[in-house]
């Protein structure tokens, strides 16, 4: 009698909700508006894989984490459908992302009620101006009324999403929206140099010549973030990443260690022992195909041993923790010419980066690579 197959093990699920009111002009992830009528046949096909995806994995899930897009669109009963497929698990951590502006307090509610307790709040700017720039669809003043509204409700753990060094902005601007953010007194706080991705309208006033990049800026916002973070008790966990102890993102922190996760929902990329692949990036095929039982796998990779072994430096470098020195024994006169640099120490059997380290970051994993 044959031996029963064993399922992957699957202990990070990742939910890609692709519904925004109003695409920003920075934005390269897989987004969309939604007809109510799109978003209800989204929801059904979304349970569906999750079923799916219950027969295949032995899911024993640690974190959820539903990303987008705008879950907060969601209302609170197409919400709680997708959280019915999910009532069984109870996760240490369940994040939501949310814009300000399509938050209610019945959905607070059915957040809290589905489990719920992490939820990452887009805020981007408290500047007017720049909101307008970004495209988004809050004030500065929406940002701590629903704060107060989250914590109402009984949310403990929120998570802000601030971006730096945006066009021409001054370091007064970046000051006082940092200070407008610990106002708000979040237990987590991410905050993202501003990043040109290609077929985006910020991309090509770049390229035309309209906006220009000032590294200069970026280093002197970063370390100013540093330092007003450290003083009120965020510490930078990954150089994006600033948590109070204790409030750490569990399921972020899965991908810099490079462990198995899978995604659902259009445009979700999964890693699972050796494979990688990324579901159809088109809501309306997606749901076809999902109705038709077909595959929803694009891009499918092989993750050997070497990429493997290259994400984790690249990412490991970024936190904290730092990386395994047996990661690198082979890069031995990098690690020595780095640490006589002063971009990175030897912290008992680990590599870390310095504060000047993390400044370039990704040009010293480079090198590992």
């Amino acid at each position: 009698m044959p031996l029963p197959l064993m399922r992957p093990l699957i202990r990070h699920l990742y939910v890609h909700i692709p519904f925004c009111a109003k695409v920003c002009p920075y934005c390269a992830f897989y987004v969309h508006g939604g007809s109510a009528g799109l978003q209800k046949r989204f929801v059904a096909a979304l349970r569906k894989e999750l079923s799916v995806a219950r027969e295949k994995f032995d899911l024993q899930l640690e974190t959820i984490y539903f990303g987008g897009g705008t879950p907060s669109m969601l209302n609170a009963d197409l919400f709680l459908m997708i959280a019915e497929s999910l009532q069984d698990f109870k996760p240490g951590e369940f994040t939501l992302e949310a814009n300000p502006a399509t938050v209610t307090e019945a959905k607070t509610a059915a957040w809290k009620w589905a489990g719920v307790n992490r939820v990452s709040l887009g805020a981007q700017s408290f500047d007017p101006d720049y909101l307008k720039l970004l495209g988004r669809q809050h004030t500065p003043e929406d940002i701590p009324e629903t704060v107060t509204l989250l914590r109402g409700a009984g949310f403990a753990n929120i998570n802000i999403d601030l971006m730096f060094s945006l066009p021409m902005m001054k370091d007064t601007t970046w000051d006082r929206t940092l200070a407008a953010a610990l106002a708000c007194r979040p237990q987590h706080l991410s905050a993202y140099a501003l990043s040109y991705e290609e077929d985006t309208p910020f991309f090509e006033r770049l390229q035309s010549g309209e906006w220009k990049t000032d590294e200069d800026r970026e280093i002197r916002m970063f370390n100013t973030t540093l330092d007003v973070l450290r003083e009120a008790g965020l510490d930078a966990y990954e150089i994006s990443n600033f948590a109070k102890h204790g409030f750490e993102s569990v399921h972020n922190l899965a991908y810099w260690r490079g462990e198995d996760y899978l995604g659902v929902g259009p445009s979700a990329c999964s890693t699972i022992g050796t494979q990688r692949w990324k579901n159809i990036e088109d809501t309306e095929a997606y749901i076809c195909r999902v109705d038709r039982d077909e595959c929803l796998r694009t891009e499918i990779e092989i993750v050997t041993p070497e990429i493997r072994q290259r994400e984790r430096i690249m990412f490991g470098l970024r936190t904290r923790e730092g990386v395994d020195l047996s990661l690198v024994t082979e890069h031995g006169n990098t690690v020595c010419r780095l640490i006589e640099e002063g971009l990175a120490q030897s912290l008992g059997k680990r590599l870390v980066l310095t504060p000047r380290g993390r400044l370039v970051a990704d040009s010293i994993a480079e090198q590992f690579c």
